[in-house]
C-alpha cells in the first residue's frame, strides 16, 4: 500500500509500505530537502536504504523490557505493524505517514496538540486495562530505548517522559536527576529530571523538549549528512564539520560539556543517538546542540558493591568518541568548569542515591566518592590544560 511520507503538512515521499509496516520501496520524492536528515545524499541522489532504516528504527525497540509481554497482550506482531496504527507520529520529531488517500492534517493528528491513550504505555508497567482495549494512538508506540517508559500529559498541559529503572539496583532514574542537577550547577543547558517513587519503584520524569515547531535530531543523522572519508577515522572531528555545514549552533561547546558531564558520572551509554541538535522543522534551519539528557546508565547503575573501583573494568558499551578518559583530550576550553560550584554535590548525591530503596548504604558512599575524585581530576586535567596553553603562547 502507498503511503505518504509528511513532515508537519508537507508531503515528502511516496513510500510503497507492506501489511507488516515495512518500507518496499521509495516510489517517488517530492520534497527531496525535508526528508529525514542524511537520506538526501550529498550529490543530490536519496538514500533509499537509510530511509528505511529510519523508518524500522521508529518503533519500540525488542529489546525493551516487557516488550514481549506487551506486544501479546495488545495482539500485535511486529513493532512496525503497530507504527502504521498511529500514522508514525512522535513526541521528538515531525514525521508521520498517512494513505495517500486520506486528507488528514497535522494540526488534527500530532501528538504535541492532541490527547493520546496511555494504555499502551501502561502496560510496560504492568497496569493493564480492564476492558483489554489498548488504542495505539499513543507516541509510547515511538519511543526508542530499552528502559520501560511511557508519556503522559501533565495538568500543565505538558508532555511528560516517565522512565523505570532495571533491576536489582533501579539506579538509572535517580542518576538522571543526578546529572540534570550537576548540569544546573555548572550552567550547562541540560533537560531538567525529576524522580518519584512509583508502585514501590523509582521513576523519572522529565517534560518533552521539543514542540509542535521545533524537532530533534539524532547525531548519527548529522554525522551521516556527509559520507566519512574512507581515510579518515576521527569521529568527532568529522561529526563537528558535518555541524558545522548545518549551522549548529554551540556544537563544540556543548560537546565540551557533555563530555565532562559523562567522565564524571562515568556515563558510558553515550552513544549517536541520545545526543544531537534541535531544529525547525519548517525552515530546516538548526538552532542550536540540544540540550544533555538521557544520563542514566552511568554511576555504576548495574554494578554490586565489589566492582565499584577505580580503574574501572572492562565495559561492553563504548562510548561516543573514544574512551572517557581519551574524550577528555577532545574538550576544547575548560574556562567554563569552576569546581567550586560542585561543592557539597556528592554530599546531595548520597542522600539521593539512599533515597532508592535498592541502593545501599555501602555502594552509595563508594559511588558518591568517585565521584568526588572525578570532579577533582576534571579541575586538574583543566588547570593543566590552561597552563600548557599559557607556555605555547
Amino acid at each position: 500500500m502507498a503511503y505518504l511520507l509528511k513532515h508537519k503538512d508537507i508531503d515528502v515521499a511516496l513510500l510503497v509500505i507492506n501489511e507488516d509496516g515495512n518500507v518496499v520501496t521509495v516510489k517517488d520524492v517530492f520534497q527531496p530537502d525535508h526528508l529525514p536528515l542524511s537520506c538526501l545524499m550529498e550529490d543530490g541522489k536519496i538514500n533509499s536504504k537509510r530511509l528505511s532504516q529510519w523508518w524500522n528504527e521508529r518503533g519500540i525497540p525488542a529489546s525493551r523490557e516487557n516488550y514481549r509481554d506487551v506486544m501479546a497482550e495488545i495482539g500485535v506482531t511486529g513493532k512496525n505493524k503497530l507504527l502504521l496504527e498511529c500514522n508514525g507520529l512522535s513526541l521528538t520529531d515531525h514525521y508521520w505517514i498517512t494513505n495517500e488517500n486520506e486528507n488528514k492534517k497535522w494540526k488534527d493528528v500530532n501528538f504535541y496538540d492532541n490527547d493520546f491513550d496511555r494504555g499502551i504505555g501502561d502496560l510496560f508497567f504492568n497496569k493493564k486495562k480492564p476492558d483489554r482495549n489498548y488504542n495505539p494512538y499513543t507516541p509510547d508506540i515511538s519511543s526508542d530505548g530499552n528502559l520501560r517508559k511511557r508519556w503522559e500529559i501533565d495538568e500543565n498541559g505538558k508532555r511528560v517522559l516517565i522512565k523505570a529503572g532495571k533491576n536489582p539496583y533501579m539506579q538509572e532514574p535517580v542518576n538522571e536527576v543526578i546529572a540534570s542537577l550537576l548540569c544546573k550547577r555548572l550552567n550547562i543547558p541540560h533537560v531538567s529530571y525529576s524522580m518519584e517513587i512509583e508502585n514501590g519503584e523509582p521513576v523519572s520524569k522529565c517534560a518533552n523538549m521539543t514542540n509542535s515547531d521545533i524537532e530533534f535530531v539524532e547525531a548519527i543523522r548529522v554525522y551521516y549528512t556527509k559520507e566519512p572519508s574512507y581515510f579518515e577515522n576521527n569521529k568527532y572531528k568529522h561529526y563537528c564539520n558535518c555541524a558545522n555545514q548545518l549551522g549548529v549552533k554551540h556544537n563544540i561547546e556543548m560537546l565540551d560539556r557533555m563530555m565532562v558531564l559523562d567522565y564524571i558520572i562515568l556515563n558510558h551509554d553515550r552513544h549517536f543517538k541520545n545526543f544531537g541538535i534541535l531544529r525547525n522543522s519548517q525552515t530546516l534551519n538548526s538552532i542550536k546542540a540540544a540540550p544533555i539528557f538521557d544520563s542514566g546508565s552511568s554511576l555504576f547503575y548495574e554494578d554490586g558493591s565489589a566492582f565499584i573501583t577505580l580503574p574501572e573494568r572492562a565495559k561492553i558499551r563504548t562510548e561516543c568518541f573514544d574512551s572517557l578518559d581519551k574524550q577528555m583530550d577532545l574538550v576544547s576550553d575548560f574556562s567554563w568548569f569552576d569546581s567550586s560550584k560542585l561543592n557539597g554535590f556528592t554530599l546531595e548525591c548520597k542522600d539521593l542515591l539512599l533515597s532508592v530503596p535498592s541502593v545501599e548504604k555501602e555502594r552509595a558512599e563508594k559511588i558518591t566518592g568517585i565521584m568526588e575524585k572525578r570532579i577533582q581530576s576534571v579541575q586538574q586535567i583543566a588547570e593543566n590544560k590552561m597552563l600548557n596553553t599559557k607556555i605555547n603562547t
